[in-house]
């Protein structure tokens, strides 16, 4: 076999805070339990450039290859696989769980879990997709019909890649049991997961409070779905009492859920509690950001409200699965069917321009895309 078939170009991160390089490796070989893909196009997240500068201190093994979930084309299966064909369009899923410890969970590329899941990033499943073919263990490749999403709904390759954008608000949303007819409060809403968060729980037939600063942000939430009339965006405050009140007004009827993606930089806030104190009886709140420090919640509010709180670090397969499927049946739309611009055509060559624009391109309305 020829070298150029051997070998492939990816990035390569060697420390935090280091250069990324674009260097020659071998191609990875499914083992039992794997597979490999052609990698056609990644997401770059809005705060990659904090991770890889160390900002952001994730925990990761080094060197590696980062990346995070991406749409690719299977080449090559191990001797385990039952269904998984070569050439199936996947979305390939990061976010990997131990087979012998459902409590060990890890990003590849991204972020090393816990101490007990370190040993998978050390190992087997260090590298990730910035990369022209990354190994996925078989569970983590999510077959896609192509004949509904490319061919029916005429979405490209890298609108597909929207899908793992919507899938981490979509965990947080079934975790809670949300069901149609009910209103959730999405706080806030105008992040890049949490304004894609809006568009999930309607497509599950919910009524969405929408919170936020960003009026740019929110409107433009309305202007894409405001003709389900089950939107309503609210602008929050640091003032407790107004937010109750705005909140309230919004939500005359009362809601039972609230969906939390609220970020490190607006911890201490007052719109959650707020959201809190107004759930009605038997109210289930879904907290899915990556606030640190504690909650504070009004403790009598929660005992008489007889209310229930989940903590939801992004999905199970299951959860994928049937997120998948909402898009595949017409429900979810993505790309500029749900509001998202694309700024792709990014090469691997090009990975530094692509993580910059991506920070700078923060919110929710736009997707940096690499295709490596």
């Amino acid at each position: 076999m020829s070298e150029k078939k051997n070998t492939q170009r990816a990035i390569v991160h060697t420390a935090s805070g280091s250069p990324l390089t674009v260097q020659h490796v071998p191609i990875p070989t499914p083992g039992p339990g794997s597979a490999v893909v052609r990698v056609l196009a990644t997401q770059i997240l809005a705060y990659a450039s904090e991770v890889l500068s160390g900002q952001r201190p994730y925990p990761m093994s080094y060197p590696l290859t980062p990346g995070t979930s991406a749409i690719g084309r299977v080449t090559a299966t191990g001797p385990d696989s039952t269904t998984l064909a070569v050439d199936t369009l996947v979305l390939c899923d990061v976010f990997v769980t131990a087979r012998d410890d459902p409590s060990s969970r890890f990003l590849m590329g991204l972020h090393s879990g816990g101490p007990k899941s370190r040993v998978l990033m050390d190992g087997e499943w260090r590298n990730s997709t910035w990369a022209e073919y990354a190994k996925f263990p078989l569970e983590n490749l999510i077959p896609l019909n192509e004949d509904l999403l490319l061919k029916k709904y005429g979405y490209s390759i890298p609108d597909l890649c929207n899908l793992s954008t919507s899938l981490v608000p979509f965990g947080g949303l079934d975790e809670i049991d949300l069901r149609a007819g009910e209103t959730i409060v999405i706080c806030p809403a105008t992040g890049q997961f949490s304004g894609s968060a809006v568009g999930v729980a309607l497509a599950m037939g919910a009524h969405v409070i929408a919170l936020g600063r960003n009026r740019d942000i929110l409107q433009r939430l309305t202007d894409t779905f405001g003709s389900t009339d089950r939107l309503t965006t609210v602008s929050i405050s640091p003032n407790l009492d107004e937010n109750i009140s705005n909140i309230r007004s919004a939500a005359p009827a009362g809601f039972s859920t609230i969906l939390d993606l609220t970020p490190p930089a607006a911890a201490g806030n007052t719109y959650l509690p707020a959201a809190v104190s107004l759930l009605k009886q038997g109210g289930r709140v879904a907290l899915m950001g990556g606030m640190g420090g504690e909650l504070r919640v009004p403790f009598e509010a929660v005992v008489h409200g007889d209310l229930k709180f989940f903590g939801k670090w992004m999905y199970s397969r299951e959860q994928v699965v049937r997120g998948v499927r909402l898009a595949e049946m017409g429900l979810l739309g993505l790309g500029k069917k749900a509001g998202v611009e694309t700024k792709g055509g990014f090469g691997l060559d090009e990975i530094d321009t692509a993580v910059e624009l991506a920070a700078r391109e923060v919110g929710w309305g736009v997707q940096v895309v690499v295709e490596p």
